[in-house]
């Protein structure tokens, strides 16, 4: 994984009139003059658990306390996926939103349909850039180094523990696995001792089993795609087979159910107390720690032929078919959302891992640490991190990696599927080469 480039330079487009737009962007005292208010729109996603509509609507009514000349309307979009598809038919209504939020991994593919005006192009501004941890502008640089998005409601794969289970099998409350093969251990452990009904559980379902397959080859030494370029995957290299028969060993020792486990309601099914650990977002932290009634953990996921997982979650874009002060406007509520005050807010309401390093040191986040140090993890283990899979045409590839792991996990051969897979991936990309 490349380091963040230490410069970041437009590709060319001047920001003709943005100086304009700075000076109607500034507050002159009292109320802004009904014909200087900027409307602008603001599409987000919720794919956690949690009542975060709510808390997204108490930032925009900060955001206006701020901005008496700009007026934004935050509008709930359902999942990513949703979310994007309301992005693109806006778009092609001749309406996009100023700003949104979308996953990371869609950078490339954004900047390739011209959906999104990357936000180094707009603004060139190093300190605040350089301001976010490295392992998250990895999904937020584009290939040529200009700032493409800014990271918002970011994320890593971590491992959910039951502590009351895993004292009723005998097993040390305080000490989770640090590898695949102890998980093993601990799971069969699980299911011959105490009441749960599975040991371990890995969600499979849809793009969400595409990314914890991600976090398996991580683990051996296989990274899905090359950032560098975002034209080249590596989906049958042998450690991603062997992931892939590892997750699939799991079923066979019957650790987790048959087929697929569902990735929105296993959090639920865990804080219900029948499973003893669980792979998923640190996203999902604060809906488990609300629905939980028992002691959990939150441990970095075990580790294979070493430690690993890849980044997630949504960056903030501003679209593209916009004027240049809506555009200056979106750049205003990107950077109050990604201020290490609202940051600090959002990580302790969402679960997410606040991109940068000064909102941890932020109420609330710095008295919620200390009380409840599990939300840190996730942030702990961005050092053995990869950039998501976030190729030209991703939600393409996605569904490729994605719909190869559920035929294994329905009983279809690893190698085989992972070949193929690679087959129909490379053929989607080469038009990019």
């Amino acid at each position: 994984m490349s380091d963040r480039p230490s410069s970041f330079r437009a590709r060319g487009k001047t920001a003709a009139g943005l100086a304009a737009a700075a000076l109607l962007l500034t507050s002159c005292g009292g109320e802004a003059e009904a014909d200087d208010v900027i409307e602008i729109d603001f599409y987000y996603p919720i794919n956690v658990g949690g009542p975060l509509e709510s808390v997204v609507d108490g930032f925009i009514e900060q955001f206006h306390e701020e901005h008496e000349d700009i007026r934004v309307t935050p509008v709930y979009s359902g999942d990513y996926d949703q979310t994007l598809s309301s992005v693109q038919a806006a778009t092609q209504a001749g309406n996009p939103p100023a700003l949104t939020v979308l996953l990371s991994t869609d950078l490339l593919t954004l900047d390739d349909q011209n959906l999104i005006t990357p936000i180094g192009e707009i603004v060139d501004d190093e300190e605040w850039f350089g301001s976010f941890y490295d392992g998250f502008m990895a999904n937020s640089v584009l290939p040529d180094g200009t700032v493409g998005a800014i990271p918002f409601q970011r994320s890593t794969i971590v491992m959910y523990w039951n502590k009351e289970l895993f004292e009723e099998a005998g097993l040390d409350p305080e000490n989770p696995p640090a590898t695949w093969d102890e998980m093993v251990e601990y799971a069969e452990q699980i299911q011959a001792q105490s009441s749960a009904q599975w040991g371990v559980q890995i969600p499979s379902t849809g793009t969400g089993g595409g990314w914890l397959f991600e976090a398996m080859a991580i683990q051996n030494g296989v990274v899905l795609w090359d950032p560098e370029t975002g034209t080249d995957v590596n989906l049958d290299e042998p450690g991603a087979v062997t992931a892939m028969e590892n997750w699939l060993q799991l079923q066979e020792l019957g650790l987790e159910p048959e087929g697929l486990v569902d990735w929105g309601t296993l959090p639920n099914e865990f804080a219900s107390g029948g499973t003893g650990m669980i792979w998923t977002t640190t996203g999902q932290l604060t809906n488990i720690r609300d629905n939980a009634d028992f002691d959990f953990g939150v441990a970095p996921l075990p580790a294979q032929q070493q430690p690993g997982s890849p980044t997630g979650g949504g960056n903030l874009y501003v679209m593209e078919g916009i004027s240049a002060e809506e555009q200056e406007a979106a750049v205003e509520l990107a950077r109050f959302l990604s201020s290490p005050e609202i940051q600090a807010e959002w990580t302790v309401a969402s679960g997410y891992v606040a991109p940068l390093e000064e909102a941890w040191e932020t109420e609330p986040l710095a008295s919620y640490v200390e009380e409840f140090p599990e939300a840190m993890v996730a942030r702990e283990q961005l050092p053995v991190a990869e950039p998501e899979l976030g190729t030209f045409r991703r939600q393409e590839i996605i569904d490729i990696v994605s719909n190869a792991v559920g035929s294994v996990l329905n009983g279809a051969d690893p190698e085989g599927t992972l070949q193929q897979a690679q087959e129909q991936a490379d053929a989607v990309l080469e038009e990019y080469r």
